[in-house]
């Protein structure tokens, strides 16, 4: 009775798991028609946002050809104005401290910044707590002096 009652119970969990596995499978497939009918209407949403947005390009589109025929038309009365710029950029460059001190401003501020923080950092003892926050604004300082630094020269677009 023993050898039979191992029998019926590794039957029983046989059945049980059997069942169980086809429940997990029949979710599995409901949840999957759920996920593509919300994938079909996230799909539907997109495409009628894209028309709306092919839309707005055409009008936008209209109403740069009829900017671009205004300005044409008034560009004669710029030429003045480039004239003058011409005649203002062959000037030439200022006196040569004050080129030093346009070009090494930023340099000093962000070696001056960063010592500063350096300074504080090492100031304080290894275990304080506010450590760690200098850490934290030493890092988030250079991270910044060097966008700004390297950021401001990028490359001009059309031109």
């Amino acid at each position: 009775m023993d050898i039979l009652g191992t029998l019926l119970g590794t039957g029983a969990s046989a059945l049980s798991g059997g069942l169980f596995g086809l429940v997990g499978n029949v979710a599995t497939k409901v949840i999957g028609l759920f996920e593509a009918k919300q994938a079909f209407a996230e799909k539907t949403a997109e495409w009628a946002h894209e028309l709306d947005l092919q839309k707005l390009q055409m009008q936008a589109k209209t109403q740069e050809t009829e900017q671009e025929i205004r300005i044409t038309q008034n560009q004669g009365s710029w030429s003045g104005l480039a004239g003058s710029l011409a005649a203002e950029s062959g000037i030439g460059a200022s006196y040569p401290w004050v080129n030093a001190v346009r070009s090494l401003t930023r340099p000093a501020l962000t070696l001056g910044l960063t010592a500063f923080l350096s300074g504080a950092f090492f100031a304080l003892a290894p275990g304080d707590i506010d450590r760690a926050y200098v850490a934290d604004s030493l890092v988030f300082a250079a991270v910044t002096a060097i966008v700004w630094w390297f950021g401001d020269r990028a490359p001009k677009k059309g031109g």
